[in-house]
């Protein structure tokens, strides 16, 4: 019975850390809301998919940035390019 229970448990949370993985246009809405502030909107130039990882060029035209940011499959955001005129 513990073996049976033990099994259950086990699947259960590979299935919940399996399924992390989040939609392009989550991904999209993480960077807009990331790179927006009160001097202007980001807006997404390009989004690209590699290896259940989104890398989005962005750029914020009122503020002067734009760049290059990774969204991993668990929502975090790693700058991977940046640059402010």
């Amino acid at each position: 019975m513990k073996k049976g229970y033990l099994l259950v448990y086990t699947l259960l949370l590979f299935g919940l850390v399996g399924c992390t993985n989040i939609s392009k246009e989550k991904a999209k809405q993480l960077i807009i809301e990331e790179y927006s502030n009160e001097l202007g909107e980001a807006t997404i130039i390009s989004t690209e998919e590699k290896n259940d990882d989104y890398y989005i060029k962005w750029e914020n035209k009122k503020d002067k940035s734009r760049g290059i940011s990774k969204v991993l499959s668990d929502g975090k955001i790693e700058i991977i390019e940046s640059e402010i005129e």
